[in-house]
C-alpha cells in the first residue's frame, strides 16, 4: 500500500484506493472496500 501511496504521491494525485475482493471483481461489483490513507504533517 505505501508504494502506491508513494507513486499516487509523486504523481501529483490526490488519492484514495479502493480495494476489491476477487470474487467483487468477478461479479462486477460497483466499489470495494474503501481504504483512506491519511498521514498528520
Amino acid at each position: 500500500m505505501e508504494q502506491i501511496q508513494q507513486q499516487l504521491e509523486q504523481a501529483g494525485f490526490d488519492y484514495a484506493v479502493a480495494i476489491a475482493t476477487q470474487a467483487e471483481v468477478e461479479a462486477g461489483a460497483a466499489c470495494g472496500q474503501l481504504s483512506i490513507i491519511t498521514e498528520e504533517e
